[in-house]
């Protein structure tokens, strides 16, 4: 068979991401998920929704995420992929490719579903199970195309798979289509989706909480004064899922990072990994996260640094959180080798431990493999819905002194046992989300909504955290302070300019559809 354009290949991903021979992107699709004798039900269209949740977002989750993390400064490793933390992207940098590539599975299956419970669904299924299942899938769908607006700007829109088989070759949407069809998309999602449902499946506090972030997002993309409509719309929703979902914040931030509070009650959407599952369900992220003495025999090759300017953000009580993301000298983990009596990391170093689980037995109930961690990967929680509002409260003004906005900021601060503050400024809702999210492979998106902004201050925000530098050695002083020794610089300084900011679109779409490279259109919504 003959390879096409890209986000045709998504539509034979869903069914060939189990068997990852050397023809995987030449596969044409063989299960039979769209078929309709398959939609006979509830059940069955529950089902087939699941698969949502894991294999089309599997090769962006596999590397594609923690480079995200890395471009927020995050991690740090020199021998690996060490170009996304100094920003020296090319189009020809294949997890680029596994980016686009995931983020188009996920329209296509959407796509698939939606299309089929439209026109394939059995005289079995009720209308509440058909609205479910497209609620979900475009939910979904919305959330691979806000990634993707904040990850290339312009994007190609489609809803009908079969277009794109009959005309691969399309040109970009202008960024305002791809906002309207993100925002149609949710909206049609929080309401089309249950109150409550099955644990660990999107609700319409799911929808709504992402909505808001899509306003909060949109409101300042042109630059200069955020759109008070945009933001008003963004408060609305974001109060109405910190009062009325019932869902509340997990008491202790290090339990968000464990398998066993998978699905926890502050879990609004999440990609949902299946225990030991097949290639295509699994967290491959565990052996590049861990290091080998936590992993119980199983052995890693990983944990990227953590960078020396990210631990600076760390105000010097906020130890819960920093200990929950980095190992730095002296920490105890009671969670990892438990049959030990837990784990002490003494190294002079600092590296990651969201994701760095420990190993099976005891640690994982069993469920942890070479290249298979059983650890969702959240696509957004409810402390989000909380900074969210914050910055949205905060708005144009300089400062946010008092109100529900200032509230919300402070709760989070709260959980991690931190002094609240009695005034908050914009530089300092940048912190506090750089800190709470850091290393959920989530801050990059949100510089890019800041660039939009506030280009300038984003600009030399970047230009100053010292990419690209390690220490030979990092010690904690008895109060907790960290201390550096034997900087390892890069040869030249990162400097980041705005047509940097937004990655290129990979190198092979290009050459496969060529209007890629020419100014973006108007999207046709026909309606």
């Amino acid at each position: 068979m003959k390879k096409s354009y890209i986000p045709l290949l998504g539509l034979g991903i869903a069914a060939c991401l189990s068997s990852c021979g050397e023809d995987f992107l030449e596969k044409m699709p063989q299960g039979n998920y769209v078929e309709e004798t398959y939609y006979v039900s509830d059940k069955a269209l529950e089902a087939a929704t699941s698969v949502l949740y894991n294999r089309p977002w599997f090769e962006y989750n596999g590397e594609g995420a923690l480079y995200i993390s890395s471009l927020a400064n995050e991690c740090y490793d020199p021998w690996n992929a060490p170009e996304f933390n100094t920003m020296q992207v090319t189009a020809l940098n294949s997890h680029l490719s596994n980016i686009w590539r995931s983020f188009y599975a996920v329209v296509t299956m959407s796509n698939s579903i939606i299309d089929a419970c439209q026109t394939k669904v059995g005289p079995d299924c009720t209308e509440a199970g058909i609205h479910t299942a497209i609620g979900e899938a475009r939910l979904m769908r919305a959330a691979a195309y806000f990634y993707a607006v904040r990850f290339w700007g312009p994007m190609i829109l489609f809803e009908n798979n079969q277009d794109i088989v009959n005309n691969p070759v399309r040109p970009l949407n202008k960024e305002e289509d791809v906002f309207k069809f993100i925002i149609r998309d949710l909206e049609i999602a929080a309401d089309y989706l249950p109150e409550t449902g099955v644990k660990g499946r999107a609700t319409c506090w799911s929808a709504k909480a992402l909505l808001a972030k899509v306003y909060l997002c949109r409101s300042g993309w042109n630059g200069g004064a955020r759109d008070e409509a945009d933001l008003e719309k963004c408060k609305t929703l974001c109060e109405d899922v910190i009062n009325r979902s019932g869902l509340n914040l997990l008491p202790n931030y290090a339990d968000l990072f464990k398998y066993k509070f998978n699905n926890n009650e502050e879990s609004l959407l999440a990609m949902q990994w299946v225990p030991l599952g097949e290639w295509g369900t699994q967290n491959t992220l565990y052996s590049i996260l861990s290091i080998n003495e936590i992993t119980g025999g199983i052995g890693a090759w990983g944990s990227p640094f953590a960078p020396l300017e990210m631990l600076d953000q760390y105000e010097l009580a906020d130890t819960i959180r920093r200990n929950a993301t980095y190992m730095t000298q002296y920490t105890f983990y009671p969670e990892i080798n438990i049959s030990e009596g837990g784990y002490h990391y003494d190294k002079e170093s600092a590296q990651i431990k969201k994701g760095a689980i420990g190993g099976p037995d005891d640690d994982n109930d069993g469920f942890v493999a070479p290249m298979s961690s059983p650890l969702n990967t959240y696509i957004i929680r409810l402390a989000d819905t909380y900074l969210t509002y914050a910055e949205a409260c905060l708005g144009n003004k300089d400062k946010l002194t008092d109100g529900p906005g200032l509230d919300a900021f402070n709760k989070i601060r709260e959980r991690a046992q931190i002094d609240p503050k009695k005034s908050i400024t914009f530089e300092d809702i940048v912190r506090e989300r750089r800190i709470e999210f850091c290393m959920e492979f989530t801050n990059w998106y949100e510089y890019i909504s800041w660039f939009k902004w506030k280009p300038e201050l984003i600009l030399n925000l970047i230009n100053n955290q010292n990419r690209g530098t390690r220490a030979d050695k990092i010690k904690k002083d008895p109060d907790g302070t960290l201390t550096y020794e034997g900087l390892i610089q890069p040869t030249s300084p990162v400097v980041v300019i705005s047509s940097k900011m937004f990655m290129p679109y990979p190198e092979n779409d290009v050459i496969q559809n060529p209007l890629l490279k020419e100014e973006p259109v108007s999207y046709d919504f026909k309606d």
